[in-house]
């Protein structure tokens, strides 16, 4: 069974929303404190989500997950506890470099820092963001996938007779 429009949108949807919230978050708290809620959050998390759309058109998930799968776990369904969570490690690594460096960008544009802290920044959030991304990731993928009804995509077809 291949995934249809309405089920990529709905996965899509599910996960990307929720991850980009709570990234953003993260994010403002790791470079501001807790303040509470500020008016920075709202585009913050609109160009997060455009950016998590884009990154995810371009970049191969399926051809990786599928080539961590094969490589390491031969005959196995990548997308299968206990695979999962390596595949999950790979994608979380790939996308949170991305979003973390264009991200502290475009928030130390917004914020009216001085660049000259970039990489200061970008290195502070890191690994809080890569350890939050993927608890999102073991949390909001399953759970998108089964919303959308990818699980059963995901899992291929059954063999006959079972």
């Amino acid at each position: 069974m291949k995934p249809t429009k309405k089920m990529i949108l709905t996965q899509n949807l599910v996960f990307n929303a929720p991850f980009a919230l709570i990234m953003v978050l993260v994010s403002t708290y790791l470079m501001q404190g807790w303040a509470g809620f500020n008016f920075t959050m709202i585009p913050m998390f609109f160009i997060a989500l455009v950016l998590i759309e884009i990154f995810g058109f371009i970049i191969p998930v399926q051809k990786i997950a599928g080539f961590f799968g094969e490589k390491v776990f031969k005959g196995k369904n990548p997308m299968a506890f206990p695979q999962f969570l390596l595949v999950a490690a790979v994608l979380t690594v790939i996308f949170t470099v991305l979003m973390t460096l264009s991200m502290t960008l475009i928030g130390m544009l917004i914020g009216g820092a001085p660049l000259s802290l970039y990489w200061a920044s970008c290195l502070k959030v890191f690994p809080w963001l890569c350890l939050t991304a993927y608890c999102c990731v073991l949390i909001f993928l399953p759970l998108s996938m089964k919303v959308s009804g990818m699980d059963k995509v995901a899992a291929g077809p059954r063999p006959e007779g079972k």
